[in-house]
C-alpha cells in the first residue's frame, strides 16, 4: 500500500513516533494541530534565516534593520488566519523572536559561509522502494549541514548524538552529491526572555552502525537508535482515507488543513 504523501520524511517519522493517531490525523486525513507559539516562532525565525542566507548566497548581506522589518512584517502575516495556542504573550513572543534574530546576525552568521538553503534532497531507500525526504535548512560551503533550533532551554549533549533528523540529512546529502561526506552540527538559540538569549553550537557524532539503525527502525525491523526512543514505523500500514467518507475525529484542537507540512 502506497505512502498517503508517495514519501517519508523525518517530520513523519517523529509524528508517528509520538502518537501514531497524530500522525494519521496529519498525514492521511488532512488534519493537524493549533500550533503553540514556541512552533510558531521557530517557523518565523526559519524564515528569517532562510531570506538572509538566499540574499548572502546572491552576494548581498541586509542590515540588521532589514532583518528586523522583515521578521516583524513576516510574523504579522504568517499569523493572519491561523488559530496560535498562545502559552505567552504574542508581544512577548515577538520580541523573543526579535532577540533570536539579532543574536544570530551578530553572533553566528558572520562565520558562516552558505551553499544551499532550505534544500530538498530525496532517495529512494536501498531495496524497498520508498522515497525519503528531507529539506536541510542549510549546507555550508565546507558541506557542513546545519540545522538550527530556537527553543527556552538548552539542549543536554547526548539530544544531538545520534539524532534521527540529521542521520536523514546526511544520508540523503551523500547520495545526491560527489562531494565529500558532510559533518553535522546543531546551532541552538535558547531563550525564555528576550533579554537573556543563549546559544549553543551541537556537533553530531552518531555511533559507527546509527545508520543502519535508523534504517532498519525504518523498515520495521525494531531496532532501535542508540540513545534514542524505540520506534517502530509500519507507515506503509495505515491506509488512506477512502473517498467520500466522512471520518469521526474527536482529538482536541485540530482542524482540517489540505496539505500539512512534512
Amino acid at each position: 500500500m502506497p505512502l498517503p504523501r508517495g514519501y517519508i520524511s523525518h517530520s513523519q517519522i517523529r509524528t508517528y513516533n509520538e502518537c501514531p493517531r497524530k500522525y494519521r490525523y496529519a498525514y492521511v486525513e488532512g488534519i493537524v494541530p493549533q500550533v503553540n507559539e514556541k512552533v510558531f516562532l521557530g517557523e518565523v525565525f526559519h524564515g528569517a534565516i532562510e531570506h538572509y542566507f538566499q540574499l548572502k548566497i546572491e552576494g548581498a548581506t541586509p542590515p540588521p534593520e532589514a532583518m528586523r522589518a522583515w521578521f516583524t512584517s513576516a510574523f504579522a502575516e504568517a499569523e493572519t488566519g491561523r488559530k496560535i495556542a498562545w502559552q505567552a504573550p504574542r508581544q512577548e513572543t515577538r520580541e523573543r523572536g526579535l532577540a533570536f534574530l539579532m543574536y544570530f546576525l551578530e553572533h553566528i552568521a558572520p562565520g558562516i559561509r552558505p551553499l544551499m538553503v532550505e534544500k530538498e534532497l530525496a532517495a529512494e531507500l536501498p531495496g524497498s522502494g520508498v522515497v525519503l525526504k528531507g529539506v536541510i535548512d542549510l549546507i555550508e560551503e565546507d558541506y557542513v549541514i546545519t540545522d538550527f533550533k530556537t527553543t527556552t532551554g538548552k539542549w543536554p549533549a547526548s539530544r544531538a548524538l545520534n539524532s534521527p533528523q540529521m542521520l536523514i540529512y546526511k544520508y540523503l546529502f551523500d547520495r545526491s552529491f560527489s562531494a565529500p561526506s558532510a559533518s553535522l552540527k546543531y546551532e541552538v538559540l535558547y531563550a525564555k526572555h528576550a533579554g537573556n538569549v543563549r546559544h549553543q553550537t551541537l556537533k553530531v557524532q552518531p555511533a559507527a552502525d546509527a545508520m543502519d539503525c535508523l534504517l532498519a527502525m525504518i523498515g520495521d525491523r525494531r531496532r532501535p537508535l542508540p540513545g534514542q526512543r524505540d520506534g517502530i514505523l509500519p507507515l506503509l500500514r495505515i491506509p488512506r482515507p477512502v473517498p467520500g467518507k466522512r471520518h469521526k475525529l474527536k482529538h482536541a484542537g485540530w482542524r482540517r488543513r489540505n496539505s500539512p507540512n512534512g
